[in-house]
């Protein structure tokens, strides 16, 4: 891709990638949509018609990005200021989202953060609170989607698969320093790949319900989490890319309505999409 295609993705709102109509008469929840990839996931999601909850701490950043799609013209998302870590949250958080859309299609766990240093400098706070936000909240939402919503329409079907055609997904995020380490990040890459291992398991416990369960792991995006990263750094990451640059927002929420879109991606679950520019080849 040439430096002026690059300009172009960084400055252009999300443009349909799929049938405009694609999750027309969906509901999906979005952790993290605040801001960075949650947002741009969000974005594309209602850009094919989806009615979205946006999930995050920020209330006042959520109302903006709420904003900022139905300007778009898309259908308006629900907000729901939640802590990802807290059971009670998260708990309230799906009630809501149920109670306002009566069904729940779709949930994307993006929500994350770093707490950087070197094993002998890193306090367990910030090691549990990594964990926590990446970890406990990706639990909690499938357990509570699966709980309060899916579950009890499996037993109201007699214990029998949901084979009634509707697309329902979940889509972790993992990174690729799940598998190739990161120094200053062994809660970051701990997290990410426990949640290997809980989409994997899930993709087999949700089988029922006819879920699709996968997991995104990319490599390094241009995102406000790289914001404290000199450019020698982000240069260096640049150059541990087969591609030789950064991914966009947009570039991987495109990835993640893919697997999201059960015309592209309905015989797949259970597996780790790695979208990491050839950082790692798997």
């Amino acid at each position: 891709m040439n430096s002026t295609r690059n300009n172009e993705l960084e400055n252009e709102d999300m443009n349909p990638v799929l049938r405009t109509d694609a999750f027309l008469g969906e509901t999906h929840i979005v952790t993290g949509a605040a801001q960075g990839i949650g947002h741009a996931v969000a974005t594309a999601l209602a850009t094919h018609g989806a009615q979205v909850a946006l999930i995050d701490l920020d209330e006042g950043r959520l109302g903006e990005a709420r904003d900022e799609i139905k300007k778009s013209g898309a259908p308006e998302p629900l907000v729901v200021a939640t802590d990802v870590t807290r059971e009670e949250d998260v708990q309230h958080a799906v009630a809501r989202v149920l109670e306002a859309s009566g069904c729940i299609n779709g949930v994307v766990n993006v929500a994350g953060i770093t707490r950087d240093a070197r094993i002998p400098k890193k306090s367990f706070d910030d090691f549990k609170l990594v964990v926590a936000v990446h970890v406990h909240g990706t639990f909690l939402f499938m357990r509570e989607v699966a709980a309060q919503h899916w579950h009890p329409l499996f037993k109201g079907n007699g214990n029998k698969p949901l084979d009634d055609g509707a697309n329902r997904f979940i889509v972790n995020f993992s990174s690729v320093s799940a598998r190739t380490g990161n120094v200053g990040q062994i809660d970051y890459t701990a997290a990410k790949g426990a949640i290997e291992a809980m989409t994997r398991t899930a993709a087999l416990e949700f089988t029922g319900y006819r879920v699709r369960v996968n997991a995104v792991a990319p490599g390094p995006v241009k995102t406000p989490m790289l914001a404290a990263v000199p450019p020698e750094g982000i240069e260096a990451m640049k150059g541990r890319t087969l591609l030789g640059r950064l991914c966009e927002p947009e570039q991987m929420a495109a990835t993640v309505i893919g697997i999201a879109d059960p015309a592209l991606s309905g015989y797949t679950t259970g597996q780790v999409f790695q979208a990491n520019g050839g950082m790692y080849l798997a």
